[in-house]
């Protein structure tokens, strides 16, 4: 997929409020799963590595994003959500 396509993805990824546009506060990495959803867009094999993010919420309460974001939809986010600052 085109990156400028990806990144107007994840653009609208970060405005529908499916992910947030902060600063995760912990990532961890796993590899791919077969069908697997990706909070930017479908993916469905085992060769692509995910990752999982995690958000506090007020400084205490822990909100888990429990789908897996590939590496070149994680990057498009980053892009995205960093260039707002």
């Amino acid at each position: 997929m085109d990156e400028n396509i990806l990144r107007r993805i994840a653009r609208k990824v970060i405005l529908d409020g499916k992910l947030p546009s902060r600063r995760p506060d912990r990532t961890w990495g796993r590899a791919g799963r077969w069908g697997a959803v990706c909070r930017v867009r479908r993916v469905g094999g085992t060769d692509q590595m995910e990752f999982e993010i995690q958000f506090t919420r007020d400084g205490v309460d822990v909100e888990l994003v429990q789908a897996g974001i590939v590496i070149r939809c994680f990057a498009a986010w980053e892009f995205e959500r960093s260039s707002d600052k």
